[in-house]
């Protein structure tokens, strides 16, 4: 892994006709019952419900989604994000 990024995977519902990611990132971005917040390198190991839009931002570039709910799970600096639930 590469010294200050996020490696990330978003998955989806076998339902949602869209295409999964995977990839590094500068940082992740959601929302859940607190508010918005932010995933950088080194962030606590953590599982929350996230809601509505998801923003990740890579070394190249900006990866936006708009859902109902999802599941994220950081740990190690890996996030893996499950959407369409």
């Amino acid at each position: 892994m590469e010294k200050g990024l996020l490696d990330v995977q978003v998955h989806f519902s076998s339902l949602i006709d869209r295409r999964h990611f995977q990839g590094k990132a500068v940082s992740v971005t959601s929302e859940n019952d607190l508010g918005r917040f932010d995933i950088l390198y080194n962030h606590s190991n953590f599982i929350t419900l996230i809601y509505d839009e998801l923003i990740i931002q890579t070394p190249k570039g900006e990866v936006d989604y708009q859902f109902e709910r999802g599941v994220m799970k950081v740990k190690e600096n890996r996030v893996n994000i499950f959407l369409g639930l």
